[in-house]
């Protein structure tokens, strides 16, 4: 592949000038993919530089302060330096000085966010054959190389051991050919976020369609979880579906870029996950403490999609339902993460659902609200606080509704209602106040519980005033 790093020879007294360093023999800095030419680097902290080279020294001159660092190499040649960004800005250049100099060009200051899940995430803003992103040509088109959002998409890449480096992509700019190949979700999330903070967005996308969660886990973290087998990483052995097994994604998509300072990550997964629901609930706390523990931020928010209606094995089945609960509870039970609800965008017929843009302003607006503080930006889902029986009707009261609930004038069609027996009956549901839902079937006499949307394919019709739907949901939780 063709290097990203701009090589520039300069003449002996200007080399001496900047870095006063001796030239007698030939060196040349090697650095990771993810340190390039057009990359953005989170604002106003401590970041890490690193690399390899074959002189016993790196002298490193960033432009935004001026500033000049000096790393020593080890006996592998590798080093590593910490500098100190400003606020954001650009474009910049570092220069790096091992006896010959390499430039990094058009990089800027700015918000970094990691993206990550399976072909939800994966899905480009082109669509996938036969399956359309809507607003696709309209936000293609109107991509221009000099809008300070940039693009880095990690290739697959799975490994049995961690990956010390990673050197098969490079960053690009914000042109109508690269929005089309990147994450159609994490494009709409990046540029929502820089419409309202006017700031340069950098996005790392790594995915991979058909998922699991413990692909995405390191093998450390999953020793709590001895049914989930970790044979072929010990025996280094031939792996057909690396995307389906522990650790394999995590060891050659996630670990390579653990000194990249990152402000913050977006999740879509799960549906590889339903026949377990309440192994993914468990696994997803620990995986979420997994890669704060890597990224050494120990409250990096994580906002995450929960997976939208689809039919799977049947329409009316509840597989998907039960896991959609999981990351419900997974929200209740994780501190610094929060969820973006799709139950308004699911397709019976099409497990990838053409609204991306809905899905990336959505969890923009989650982080816009709590990393950002931005008032007046409540981007969060009602949620089903607590029920109360009256006579043959139930009422369902709601938190997180500032603004009130709403059906849009629409009849609530998703509710169902249940005697002891366990058998559920279509039924009847109205908003009666600002945070209440009355739910009854005159049939049933001595209700004891009521689910909402809790089908595999099932179209929400609540809202918050807010316009973000009502998770599917059941009174008599099952975990």
């Amino acid at each position: 592949m063709k290097s990203t790093h701009r090589m520039k020879r300069l003449p002996l007294v200007l080399l001496s000038l900047l870095f006063l360093c001796p030239t007698t023999s030939k060196g040349e800095v090697k650095l990771p993919a993810i340190l390039g030419n057009h990359m953005v680097l989170q604002q106003q902290c401590t970041i890490k530089l690193w690399g390899h080279s074959n002189r016993k020294q790196v002298k490193i001159q960033t432009s935004w302060d001026r500033e000049t660092y000096q790393a020593k190499t080890n006996e592998l040649g590798y080093w590593e330096v910490e500098a100190r960004t400003g606020e954001a800005g650009g474009p910049y250049t570092i220069l790096f000085n091992d006896g010959d100099l390499v430039e990094l060009e058009d990089i800027y200051l700015g918000e970094v966010w990691f993206c990550s899940g399976q072909s939800n995430m994966e899905m480009p803003v082109k669509g996938f054959y036969g399956q359309p992103v809507l607003h696709s040509m309209e936000t293609i088109a109107d991509a221009h190389a000099d809008t300070p959002i940039r693009l880095f998409t990690v290739k697959h890449n799975p490994a049995h051991r961690k990956q010390d480096s990673y050197h098969m992509s490079s960053w690009v700019t914000h042109e109508p050919a690269q929005v089309a190949d990147f994450s159609a979700t994490a494009y709409f999330f990046g540029k929502q976020l820089y419409n309202t903070l006017r700031v340069p967005i950098g996005l790392i996308h790594s995915s991979w369609g058909g998922s699991c969660i413990q692909a995405w886990m390191s093998s450390e973290s999953l020793q709590l979880y001895p049914e989930i087998s970790q044979k072929h990483l010990q025996e280094n052995s031939e792996v057909k579906q690396p995307h389906a097994v522990a650790s394999m994604l995590y060891n050659g998509m996630v670990y390579p870029f653990r000194n990249v300072k990152i402000k913050g990550v977006i999740w879509y997964q799960g549906e590889s996950n339903r026949k377990d629901p309440e192994q993914y609930l468990s696994l997803f706390k620990t995986f979420v403490q997994d890669w704060r523990s890597l990224f050494h931020d120990k409250d990096l928010p994580f906002y995450y999609v929960q997976i939208a209606p689809y039919r799977y094995e049947k329409s009316d089945g509840i597989t998907s339902a039960l896991l959609r609960e999981a990351q419900l509870l997974a929200l209740q039970q994780t501190d610094h993460v929060k969820m973006a609800v799709t139950m308004d965008l699911g397709n019976e017929d099409f497990i990838h659902p053409a609204q991306k843009k809905e899905v990336g302003q959505r969890l923009a607006y989650l982080a816009l609200g709590n990393t950002y503080g931005k008032k007046g930006i409540d981007g969060e889902s009602p949620r089903f606080k607590s029920m109360e029986i009256k006579d043959n009707k139930i009422i369902l009261s709601f938190s997180q509704v500032p603004f009130g609930l709403t059906s849009y004038s629409q009849p609530l069609t998703q509710f169902e209602i249940t005697e002891k027996d366990g058998v559920y009956h279509p039924a009847q549901a109205r908003i009666v106040n600002s945070n209440q839902v009355e739910v009854w079937n005159d049939s049933v006499k001595q209700p004891v519980a009521v689910r909402y949307a809790f089908k595999n394919y099932a179209k929400g019709d609540l809202f918050g005033a807010n316009g973000m739907p009502v998770s599917s949901f059941r009174t008599d939780t099952g975990f």
